[in-house]
């Protein structure tokens, strides 16, 4: 869960700036949101090739191992998928428009 988290504010923070600094054309400069929405597309990493080969049976993986590995993919893709509605929720191409007063509200909805 945190990973995921750190992981769209990172990515989101690096396009942002790589788009401010002109590095990346086709980014909106004056917005974040979609540089977070960007972020929070690309920060769920789903284990499906791992859980292929743990659920083979030669292996004999321990089923709680395959489980807890499971778990936390559905839970990293559902954190993902909140994070992306929340932040195009607040995403208006024409510019940022959302003010601090919001914030709690965000994360609310998040």
């Amino acid at each position: 869960m945190m990973g995921t988290l750190i992981s769209t504010f990172l990515v989101g923070g690096i396009c942002f700036f790589a788009a401010k600094v002109g590095m990346i054309s086709g980014i909106d400069k004056e917005n974040p949101m979609e540089s977070l929405m960007f972020g929070a597309l690309i920060s769920a990493v789903d284990p499906v090739a791992t859980l292929s080969i743990m659920g083979n049976a030669e292996l004999g993986v321990d089923p709680l191992l395959y489980s807890l590995v499971f778990g936390e993919s559905v839970l990293n893709d559902a954190i993902a998928i909140s994070l992306f509605k929340t932040f195009f929720e607040y995403y208006k191409p024409e510019g940022p428009s959302w003010s601090e007063s919001e914030i709690p509200s965000a994360l609310m909805n998040f």
